[in-house]
């Protein structure tokens, strides 16, 4: 499973990464630039993504909208993690196709829960679709 985190704090993005690690997830690409991470998403396929809110350049928000605009990525599950747990930005980002939350500070034991959850979701849909 391909996985992509959108991550500008090195440290945030380390502890995603091996939090994925743990979870099962080999391939796993972070970026620390939305730009970096959109040329990315144009030359590989992702499986799942994970979008920080408050990114350099653009917020998360922008980021979903721009993906799911990409034929691939209209149906690949988006995780945004943010420490803002406002109704208001849930809304808006389901609405811009985010699916989850992931709220800061990163707790193992949910983030494990959740890409369990997600993880099951990859492979049912992909074994579907085969």
């Amino acid at each position: 499973m391909a996985i992509l985190i959108v991550e500008d704090n090195p440290t945030n993005g380390l502890i995603l990464r091996h939090l994925m690690s743990k979870a099962g997830c080999s391939e796993i690409v972070v970026c620390d630039d939305p730009a970096k991470a959109l040329r990315a998403c144009e030359t590989q396929d992702f499986d799942l993504m994970m979008v920080d809110h408050m990114l350099p350049g653009m917020t998360g928000l922008q980021f979903v909208r721009i993906v799911r605009d990409f034929e691939q990525y209209r149906e690949t599950p988006i995780v945004m993690v943010t420490a803002d747990t406002s109704s208001a930005l849930r809304e808006e980002a389901q609405e811009a196709g985010v699916n989850t939350f992931l709220t800061k500070p990163i707790e193992a034991l949910g983030f494990t829960q959740m890409m369990s959850r997600l993880i099951a979701g990859c492979t049912h849909s992909t074994a579907r679709s085969a």
